[in-house]
């Protein structure tokens, strides 16, 4: 059963203890309920929350539709399911709610939830910038239930570095290993309370009643939304060999939503130890790759010979519609031509014979933005006649070079990461400008060194390969974020002694 609210709050004053199941704001603090549904009706309140109707773009296999939130027996269902015919040209579809006019900036924010098997199960807290036009742009994840044995609570947000006029994105992320399964199952069992309690100057997050982890981030805060959704986790599929299918069905299940406001303290909390959030730096590598002096230049690419809308011989399109353009469109030439991506454009180019041992690529970018932009990655083997594996090559087979343009930074994605998000910055960026540069990469030491200055030798740092690569066989180029096209021209790519390929140079 549920308990009125009036109990509750008079049960919390007075020290008593509620079963979890029904809730329960931490008792070293009295609370105001400021926003509850617990969906009693027979459908979602639309006077109370809000909801996506359109795709969500190329890179994802589902849209969101309002149709998808299902209210029966006074639970939430956001349900993943299968469409035939397609809707919105997908074939898939799921559900994402969020709060029409309620907004809070502090507080504790708690919701009952069953995860759905194979889902970004998803209740968080966020003002994004397409709604609030003003900074700060932040989103916190109460729960964000990727797999069914553990839970994630993440803090993304936008910061301003001083002496720059634009935002950079950050996360911090953190997942916890549990011992039962929460994905949905029969009758009651796999309901779990998931909670935040935000206050000026930390993140508390709550698993049944329990502080999991205590963060103290960048104190930008403003009032946000509360939103519920669910996204299908293609990549979960993938690692457990389960067809797409398997998700046809499946959905988040909500109990309920409610929200407090603090109205004053009653004694010190016993939290965990706080985690100080601290901004990504370059850490520096010594030079350590010994580069042949012997040398033989496999292509020459500065894209003039190209018509306007093509792609040099060679080249083959993974995604979008990347082409060559004129001096007209691409900023800063006076006279000939360049490559552009547009955001989600993705080109590849592979080489005559893969290459085990070491070579080298110079290239010039111009970037309009620091956001994030483009990525860089030398290709693993795959089938380049299959045209799904066309479009994610840039993550099959054994991945080596990974290096992504983001923010300030150029930074690439380590062999062990602690998570998702640990990309390592190693050079700064410029926007604005064309910018020349030199990859040096190792392939059987899987290791990397970057140039530039005077002719692109002047050393700068180092890092390492994704995986250990056996072999590279082509290039990738793919515009993986922001608005603004990235643009690339002068590409070379010569391969050093003993990994020679005997064939003519390309022009």
């Amino acid at each position: 059963m549920r308990y009125p609210v009036s109990l509750l709050l008079m049960a919390l004053c007075l020290g008593t203890q509620i079963s979890v199941s029904q809730g329960n704001p931490p008792v070293h603090a009295e609370w105001d309920l400021t926003f509850e549904d617990e969906f009693e009706g027979d459908s979602v309140d639309w006077t109370v929350w809000e909801s996506d109707s359109a795709s969500r773009g190329s890179r994802f296999p589902e849209a969101r539709w309002p149709e998808n939130n299902i209210v029966r027996d006074s639970i939430l269902y956001q349900v993943v399911k299968h469409e035939d015919p397609p809707r919105g040209g997908k074939s898939w579809s799921a559900a994402h709610i969020w709060t029409r006019a309620f907004t809070q900036q502090y507080g504790y924010f708690e919701a009952r939830i069953k995860y759905g098997p194979y889902l970004n199960n998803a209740f968080w807290v966020v003002r994004p910038n397409f709604r609030y036009p003003e900074p700060p742009h932040f989103e916190i994840d109460i729960l964000e239930g990727h797999t069914p044995r553990e839970i994630t609570c993440n803090y993304h947000f936008a910061w301003q570095h001083e002496g720059t006029d634009t935002f950079q994105t950050y996360t911090s992320p953190f997942k916890k290993d549990i011992p039962e399964d929460v994905s949905a199952k029969p009758l009651d069992h796999g309901f779990h309370i998931y909670a935040l309690e935000w206050t000026e100057n930390l993140l508390v997050w709550y698993f049944d009643g329990k502080p999991v982890r205590v963060l103290t981030p960048p104190n930008r805060f403003a009032p946000a939304d509360i939103r519920l959704s669910t996204v299908i986790m293609e990549g979960q599929l993938q690692r457990d060999g389960q067809a797409l299918e398997t998700v046809d069905g499946s959905a988040m299940e909500v109990d309920w939503v409610r929200v407090y406001k603090k109205t004053r303290d009653l004694k010190e909390p016993n939290y965990p130890q706080a985690e100080v959030y601290k901004f990504p730096e370059i850490e520096m590598t010594p030079h350590q790759i010994v580069a042949s002096a012997t040398k033989k230049t496999i292509l020459v690419q500065n894209f003039d010979q190209v018509p306007d809308g093509a792609l040099p011989p060679g080249w083959s399109i993974g995604q979008g519609s990347p082409a060559i353009v004129g001096s007209d469109r691409a900023p800063g030439i006076s006279k000939g031509k360049a490559l552009r991506l547009a955001p989600n454009d993705y080109v590849f180019y592979l080489f005559d014979q893969p290459i085990a041992g070491m070579f080298e690529v110079d290239l010039d970018t111009y970037m309009g933005d620091l956001e994030k932009s483009l990525l860089f990655v030398t290709l693993g083997d795959f089938d380049d006649l299959d045209p799904n594996l066309r479009k994610e090559s840039y993550y099959r087979g054994d991945i080596g070079a990974y290096l992504l343009w983001d923010g300030q930074y150029i930074s690439f994605y380590p062999q062990d990461p602690k998570n998702w998000f640990d990309w390592r910055p190693f050079a700064s960026r410029q926007k604005g400008v064309w910018v020349g540069q030199r990859f040096l990469f190792d392939v059987a030491g899987g290791r990397f060194e970057y140039f530039s200055g005077t002719d692109n030798h002047e050393f700068r740092n180092g890092g390492f390969f994704r995986e250990k690569q056996k072999a590279a066989h082509g290039i990738g180029l793919r515009h993986h974020g922001g608005r603004s096209p990235v643009y690339i021209d002068n590409l070379t790519i010569r391969v050093h002694e003993k990994h020679l390929d005997e064939k003519e140079t390309r022009q």
